[in-house]
């Protein structure tokens, strides 16, 4: 995808003397430079995802994924004052309201370093283990505690910053992704990706106070923001309406779209929600939210359709409808009455940040490695900060574009990255043609398979569900053609977004032993996984845990087009929730006490509790 003029002139405006300095982390990092180092710039692509601003709005601090790295920048300057290395996939950041403390999450590292803060300058001064796939952060007003958002244990976590301990942990819903702490550091709102609800945290007592349900069926929840007056949070979402994904009900946004949803905090009283997609002209993974701090301006960032969209509150009443109502964007909002405007910035814009005085919107570009100057009085895109990278564009990192371009969709609907989330999974169901049959009605669920992980994809084929498909190439193809119902991706494209998914990894096993051996439940589990009467490694074997080939286990629908089960990798299976090819088991336990249970698979009997016990700590450990 081209970057529009627009952004490149803003680039090229914006080129500054400054600091670029990454490479793979091997130590705590003690490598930084100034503004005017005179080493040569690294070749990483920066990939900011989290961005976080003093309360003055002199410096503003991004958390750059793909370089294991943390920018201080100068957005009056427009430069990168420092940057350092700081832990493995930086996802979250917070900087205090002096600009003296910062915090950043490491999404594979499991930690929570500490950052002090000079003027021209950044240090690690210690270390939190917070827990498996951190992301979200946020800091007290006296930057004392930080709060984590710790996703694949389902927690947020709190952490004394001058002890470096963890002092409470909170149980929230599947996948915690986002924070944001009240005006009054009351509580905390929290955007549960994969549970479809928020969080509202109470700081003293250290509680969870309410579980809000963002209704109907919503997902890829991400990022949170509260209102000046404290009363109200937002969130950026999507919602599966879950029918068939025929160009008809694409279009008419029954198959999925993109919210913003409203929720009350000081009153039980229903969510209500903006739907962004216009017919024609849809809204692709919606991911960032911001508050002006005057309240008068809403912002959601699109990293599908590469923009962000701009709500204005002073004007007249904006068109809020309950509980995700209605499909399409109310068409009141399409008669450029200045309440709803749409910027385009090009890339993969995330996270979003007002200025204090509320007359600049900053966005974290991931695939522009840049932070992006929005005015949002005239909703243009008035400069770009850039942060580094690479002259040319490799070829995994065209793959990585397209693969979050949900204009290569039809209407632009959605991109690969909407339901593969972060090359994961967002754990829901959708009835595609891939398996060779679709149902007109969501009714009939047997049809809609579980999204799959892409997470070392290239290793464990063939693909789909029934394993019809022995070529990748050719599965990319019918997911832009058929899934997406887009045009078809040409030789050069299939051969980048291949190359991207081969950089899809797991993250490191949080169910192993710190030497990364099996714990003795573990153990166990693995004599009763190889036993004759579970038998799990007759499928399940190798060094990917699955055979690549096609079997029939008891699973099968008479409407089936394709006879059998291709047996999915078991490895990181402890977040493949929900399990079997249409999502009907929650958890391990209740697939192997239930419909995948060793009985029915081996007709030897039923493992005792002990040993299904033992056998999910061995799944776990895979």
């Amino acid at each position: 995808m081209r970057t529009p003029a627009p952004t490149r002139q803003a680039l090229a405006a914006s080129i500054v003397c400054f600091a670029l300095l990454a490479c793979p982390f091997l130590a705590p990092p003690s490598i930084s430079a100034g503004p005017n180092d005179s080493a040569k710039p690294s070749q990483h692509d920066r990939s900011p995802v989290s961005l976080s601003l003093s309360s003055n709005g002199s410096r503003l601090l991004t958390a750059n994924q793909t370089s294991n790295s943390v920018s201080l920048v100068d957005p009056k300057l427009g430069m990168v004052l420092t940057e350092i290395q700081t832990g493995d996939k930086p996802a979250g950041v917070a900087l205090s309201k002096d600009g003296k403390r910062a915090v950043v999450s490491h999404w594979y590292g499991y930690d929570l370093a500490l950052l002090d803060v000079g003027p021209n300058s950044l240090k690690v001064a210690g270390r939190v283990v917070v827990g498996p796939e951190p992301r979200g952060v946020a800091l007290s007003p006296d930057a004392k505690t930080a709060y984590v958002a710790v996703g694949a244990s389902n927690e947020v976590v709190r952490v004394d910053l001058d002890a470096l301990s963890v002092t409470g942990r909170i149980t929230v819903g599947r996948e915690p992704r986002s924070l944001a702490l009240s005006p009054d550091a009351s509580h905390l709102l929290v955007s549960n990706a994969r549970s479809q609800n928020l969080s509202l945290i109470a700081i003293e007592p250290w509680k969870l106070e309410r579980t809000i349900p963002i209704e109907p069926i919503s997902a890829n929840l991400r990022q949170v923001a509260i209102s000046p007056d404290g009363k109200t949070g937002y969130v950026a979402n999507m919602r599966n309406r879950g029918f068939a994904t025929t160009s008809n009900n694409i279009d008419q946004g029954w198959v999925l779209g993109q919210c913003l949803t409203r929720v009350p905090l000081d009153t039980e009283e229903p969510i209500a929600t903006l739907t962004l997609d216009a017919q024609g002209r849809a809204a692709g993974d919606a991911h960032g939210a911001a508050v002006s701090p005057d309240g008068v301006f809403l912002a959601v960032s699109c990293g599908g359709t590469h923009e962000v969209m701009l709500f204005r509150t002073d004007k007249k009443r904006l068109p809020w409808r309950p509980e995700s109502s209605r499909d399409l964007i109310p068409a009141e909002l399409l008669r450029n009455d200045g309440r709803f405007r749409r910027v385009s910035l090009g890339g993969r814009p995330t996270e979003l940040a007002f200025a204090p005085d509320g007359k600049t919107l900053y966005a974290a570009n991931s695939l522009e490695n840049a932070i992006q100057v929005i005015d949002p009085e005239t909703a243009e895109l008035s400069r770009a900060i850039p942060l580094g990278g690479p002259s040319e564009e490799s070829l995994e990192r065209r793959g990585e574009r397209l693969f979050h371009d949900a204009t290569r969709s039809f209407n632009q609907w959605y991109s690969c990255n909407t339901c593969h989330s972060d090359g994961h999974t967002n754990g829901l169901d959708f009835d595609t043609s891939n398996d060779g049959r679709q149902d007109l009605s969501p009714q009939h669920l047997r049809s809609r398979k579980k999204v799959p992980t892409l997470r070392e994809v290239l290793k464990t084929g063939p693909w789909t569900w029934h394993g019809w498909q022995t070529s990748l190439d050719d599965a990319m193809v019918e997911s832009f053609t058929k899934s997406m119902q887009g045009k078809k991706p040409n030789p050069d494209d299939v051969k980048a977004l291949v190359s991207y998914l081969g950089t899809l990894e797991y993250p490191p096993n949080p169910f192993l032993e710190k030497d990364r051996s099996l714990t003795p439940s573990a153990k166990r589990g693995q004599i009763v996984f190889k036993s004759a009467k579970a038998a799990c490694n007759a499928c399940h074997v190798g060094p990917e845990f699955t055979d690549g080939k096609i079997h029939v286990v008891g699973l099968e629908e008479p409407y089936d087009a394709y006879r059998g089960y291709n047996p999915p990798s078991l490895k990181g299976v402890y977040d493949k929730d929900p399990y079997l090819h249409d999502g009907r088991s929650k958890s391990l336990v209740d697939t192997l006490a239930g419909p995948h249970n060793p009985e029915a698979v081996t007709g030897l009997g039923e493992l005792s509790k002990d040993e299904l016990d033992d056998l999910v700590s061995y799944l776990k450990s895979l």
